[in-house]
């Protein structure tokens, strides 16, 4: 059986895992360049772009990163549009779906920013870089995990939350997309 995991949003990526070995199948990140596209059409490109994915690789579910609100309620907002028109498409095509939490993933991988304690204590070193720490620790997960060199953080969550889902949830009934 075959999973699709989704970083989404505008800039975001995927990744297709064979669920039963955890084998990492393919992985791509996508982008829908706000001069070129309303956000709306975005989400059309995104929804256009899954439902191509479920076909070529034969998915039979879906998992999405949870939205956070952070600092910007309008980008908070677009992400929940776009997390309801993903909700939407796996429920009309009765497929499997779940939302996993940014910090599951992170916990798992290793990818979650270091506490106020390890700061204190030093325990993680984190090379100077522009991207949150996490970002960092995601593309560093994937480098050790899967030798994926990339600075792309959206392919390594993507990858990441596939690989979370492999390993901790238990899909006990899916049957491939009809």
């Amino acid at each position: 059986m075959r999973i699709l995991a989704l970083d989404q949003s505008r800039n975001g990526a995927w990744s297709v895992y064979d669920y039963d070995t955890c084998e990492l199948v393919a992985y791509s990140a996508f982008e829908f360049d706000f001069h070129k596209f309303t956000y709306a059409q975005a989400i059309m490109h995104i929804e256009a772009l899954v439902d191509s994915l479920i076909k070529e690789y034969d998915i039979a579910a879906v998992f999405m990163e949870d939205i956070q609100l952070r600092v910007n309620i309008n980008a908070f907002k677009k992400l929940a549009q776009l997390q309801g028109v993903l909700i939407n498409y796996c429920e009309k095509h009765n497929m499997l779906y779940g939302i996993v939490a940014p910090s599951q993933w992170q916990n798992f991988c290793c990818a979650r920013g270091r506490s106020s304690k390890e700061v204190k204590a030093n325990v993680i070193a984190i090379e100077h870089s522009d991207k949150k720490e996490s970002k960092v620790l995601s593309m560093q997960f994937v480098k050790d995990k899967f030798g994926i060199d990339t600075d792309n953080d959206n392919i390594a969550d993507a990858v990441c939350i596939g690989y979370y889902v492999c390993k901790t949830i238990e899909i006990k009934h899916a049957e491939p997309r009809r």
